[in-house]
């Protein structure tokens, strides 16, 4: 049933059919990391791939169908692009530039719009569509009314990216702090002539005679003895 929605949604977007519409808003549910299995459909072939967003300018393609590309993985970050296949890197095959370059639009207007918590735009059939420019042409983004994207569309083109599941993926970037417990007491000085770092330690009374320095007995001068 997502399927034929995402199908009429995408035939609405590239056809522009006139019908009645109204402004209309949703949940804006791409503005962080995601996982998606998308279909994309040109005049020429049919691919299936999982799409995954990290973050801004961070994504990730896994090629699933057809044969000649599945397992082929495309990392996006920043301006660059990486061509892997089960951890060897390459550079990007001939059979999927096209596919880099669409998939490259749909990914800036999906990074262009992750500040914004709602996206506006125009309601069919209890749908939301979002439309404008970006560096590869005009685009229609498809959403359900709680905001589950169902397609993408580039015209200029001939592109529709189909998503056949979306989930939605949360990132824990705060950090633990560690608390080390203390294995013996620590006991504040008491006197305040004590050298840092040297203990107070209460000497025993037998020790503290010992320490104690003998004193020297003087003896009487000679001549004078007690009467």
């Amino acid at each position: 049933m997502k399927r034929i929605l995402a199908t009429v949604c995408a035939g609405i977007c590239l056809t522009g059919c006139t019908m009645q519409t109204l402004p209309g808003k949703t949940r804006n549910r791409m503005c962080g990391s995601f996982v998606a299995d998308v279909t994309m459909t040109n005049a020429e072939s049919e691919t299936k791939a999982t799409l995954t967003r990290y973050g801004l300018d961070a994504w990730c393609v896994v090629f699933n169908e057809p044969a000649a590309l599945s397992g082929v993985q495309l990392d996006f970050l920043d301006d660059e692009v990486k061509a892997s296949y089960k951890g060897l890197e390459f550079s990007v095959p001939q059979s999927a530039q096209a596919l880099k370059t669409e998939l490259s639009g749909l990914m800036e207007v999906v990074d262009n719009m992750s500040a914004q918590a709602e996206l506006d735009g125009r309601t069919e059939e209890g749908q939301v569509i979002c439309e404008g420019e970006s560096e590869t042409g005009s685009y229609a983004l498809c959403c359900a009314e709680d905001g589950m994207p169902l397609s993408f569309s580039l015209p200029s083109y001939g592109l529709v990216v189909t998503f056949d599941s979306f989930a939605e993926q949360e990132i824990n970037l705060s950090t633990q702090t560690e608390t080390i417990p203390k294995t013996y007491p620590i006991e504040e000085p008491t006197d305040t002539q004590s050298v840092p770092g040297e203990a107070n330690e209460e000497v025993p009374p037998e020790q503290a005679a010992q320490a104690e320095p003998e004193q020297p007995v003087q003896a009487e001068p000679d001549g004078i003895q007690g009467e």
